[in-house]
């Protein structure tokens, strides 16, 4: 897949999740998404349902 979009980092190091990768990922208010470190890139995932 390539490049969906991008965003600017604000001066509290903020950003918004852009809408094409909020719809790709399934996710909105309230969700939590993972941050993982993999070949040198950053990966973003929707992080599962807690179970219990």
């Amino acid at each position: 897949m390539g490049r969906l979009t991008d965003t600017k980092v604000s001066e509290k190091n903020l950003t918004t999740v852009p809408k094409p990768v909020r719809n790709f990922l399934d996710v909105g208010a309230g969700d939590r998404v993972e941050w993982h470190v993999e070949d040198g890139r950053i990966i973003v995932e929707k992080q599962a349902d807690d179970p219990s």
